[in-house]
């Protein structure tokens, strides 16, 4: 079995240093009410529409269960969908897809070479997603013996140890540190901060590159007293805040969930 992704982007620019190539894992421990790639929650595929690219065909139709009706337009019934991708091969537009694949070792292999070769080896891989440590281990299993720079982008939550020998293998690392406050990171991420904030501390310690993130999200993370809290976590340690992607809902309805953020940005 090979990792669980959800898409490969090149030429990523905003992923760590220089130009990256972004590897989008599957599976994530955290729930945030504004998450911006919810098709990685989970490491099963999750059928993604994109109704702008649908021509109304009805090839889709060949679904076994029914999931796919054109009574009154294009409709899904989710509950009917047991991924089995039938619908996603008939889609002539690539208006359907699955979510989740297995990249194999011998893909990853090609792609860390696609990469060497464009940038003479002075650009890299960036693990992002979804939360990467939970597939930390096949990560690590996947660069054995690789010479490539290789990013990290994490929300921190994770076993000690396994964070530790991760960020080792890592030439930099770029850590969210969202909530100060550990209800609020309850209440909006599904999971205490505690094990985060153990976390980077090991981050500070290990003498690797990094930078500390906060996502900027109206009425929650961008309170003055959650940046308070959060400079004097952050302390002297490089970081940066991020404005907020307008675009996200739209990624929901592509999956069929509802959008819970009814303001985005302050």
């Amino acid at each position: 079995m090979g990792l669980k992704i959800c898409n490969i982007q090149n030429f990523s620019l905003h992923d760590g240093p220089r130009m990256r190539t972004s590897i989008f894992l599957a599976g994530c421990p955290l729930r945030c009410t504004w998450c911006h790639n919810p098709e990685t929650h989970t490491f099963l595929p999750v059928l993604i529409y994109d109704k702008a690219k649908c021509i109304g065909c009805g090839l889709c139709a060949a679904c076994s269960n029914g999931a796919h009706t054109f009574a009154e337009g294009h409709t899904i019934d989710r509950a009917k969908c047991n991924h089995c991708g039938l619908c996603v091969e008939k889609c002539p537009t690539g208006a359907l897809s699955l979510s989740v694949r297995d990249l194999q070792k011998e893909e990853f292999l090609s792609v860390v070479r696609r990469q060497e070769r464009l940038f003479k080896g002075r650009d890299g891989i960036t693990f992002t997603g979804g939360e990467p440590l939970m597939q930390g281990e096949k990560i690590l299993e996947y660069l054995d013996g690789l010479q490539v720079h290789t990013a990290l982008e994490t929300c921190g939550y994770a076993d000690g140890d396994l964070f530790s020998r991760v960020i080792a293998r890592m030439d930099y690392v770029m850590f969210d540190v969202k909530l100060a406050d550990e209800n609020e990171h309850i209440k909006y991420t599904g999971v205490s901060n505690k094990p985060i904030l153990k976390n980077l501390e090991i981050l500070r310690e290990s003498g690797k590159p990094y930078l500390l993130r906060t996502p900027l999200i109206a009425g929650v993370t961008d309170t003055k007293e959650n940046l308070s809290a959060i400079k004097e976590i952050v302390k002297d340690s490089p970081w940066e805040t991020l404005t907020y992607n307008e675009l996200t809902p739209a990624k929901y309805e592509r999956i069929g969930k509802t959008f819970q953020i009814t303001k985005l940005n302050g």
